[in-house]
Formats: structure tokens, C-alpha cells, sequence
């Protein structure tokens, strides 16, 4: 979209970012030159001005619900599905109960339900890290641990 500016002179872009809601509050911060050279072909290569694509990759990584950029989702999406699995796996083992379609199910339920299975470790990680004596690390206690 095409626009005049405020004082008439000159024309410019408004992005889609500029036509719904007013926009109250600014983000800004640093970057040395490389890191701004690589911002900026980034958001060449996706077509958009580099404050556009910063605010796009802001935008879509809260939409999320869990704050992590798309690689770490991906990331912790594949250590959750591993834990999951091996968690299942043992226990199936351990009750000698374990078999081929068992194992097949668990490992459809672990491609099919990631979305469900994140969402109750990132629930469970939270809770643990609310509840743990500096805030931050759940494991940090001196007391021993049932692994």
C-alpha cells in the first residue's frame, strides 16, 4: 500500500504491521556491523525491511505460545518426543509388557499428539522452575533426587 506522507513530501510503503491497531510501544537495541549485515540480507531475502522482519519473527515466535523461536521448538519438540518415548518404553520394559504394536502406537501417539506432549512438559517445566528455591534451575536442590 502507497501512501503520502504526513507532510505530503514524498512517498512511502506503509506495511501491513500500520493498518490495524495503533502500535504504542517501541523495541529497539544494538547490533555491531556483521550482525546487522546478516539482518539485513535476511530481511532482503524475505523481501521486507530489516525492522519488518524483526518485528515479523517477534510476532510469529510469541504466537507460539511458548516463547522459543522455531528452531528451539523444533528442538524441544524432538527431546520431548524422545523423552516420551523412552519414559513409555522403559516402563512397557520393565513390565515386560513391551511389544511390537505397543511400540508402534507409542511412536504414532509421539508424531500425532507433539503439540499435546510439548504443552505438558513445558506445564511441567514451569511448574518445577516456580517451585524451586532460586527460580530458575529445579534440579538446584541439595536433597536427593529419584532419577
Amino acid at each position: 500500500m502507497r501512501s503520502t506522507c504526513r507532510r505530503g513530501v514524498g512517498k512511502r510503503t506503509i506495511g501491513a504491521h500500520m493498518t490495524g491497531e495503533k502500535l504504542t510501544h517501541k523495541v529497539s537495541f544494538r547490533l555491531d556491523y556483521e550482525t546487522w549485515a546478516k539482518l539485513e540480507a535476511a530481511a532482503h531475502d524475505a523481501g521486507l525491511k530489516p525492522n519488518d522482519w524483526v518485528r515479523e519473527l517477534t510476532l510469529e515466535t510469541l504466537a507460539r505460545g511458548l516463547g522459543l523461536s522455531p528452531h528451539q521448538r523444533l528442538l524441544f519438540e524432538q527431546f520431548v518426543r524422545t523423552q516420551y518415548l523412552v519414559a513409555n518404553g522403559f516402563q512397557l520394559l520393565a513390565e515386560n509388557k513391551l511389544t511390537a504394536g505397543d511400540w508402534k502406537k507409542f511412536r504414532a501417539a509421539a508424531k500425532e499428539k507433539i503439540d499435546e506432549i510439548t504443552a505438558r512438559a513445558m506445564t511441567d517445566f514451569r511448574a518445577r522452575r516456580k517451585n524451586s528455591p532460586n527460580g530458575l534451575d529445579p534440579f538446584s536442590r541439595e536433597e536427593a533426587r529419584d532419577f
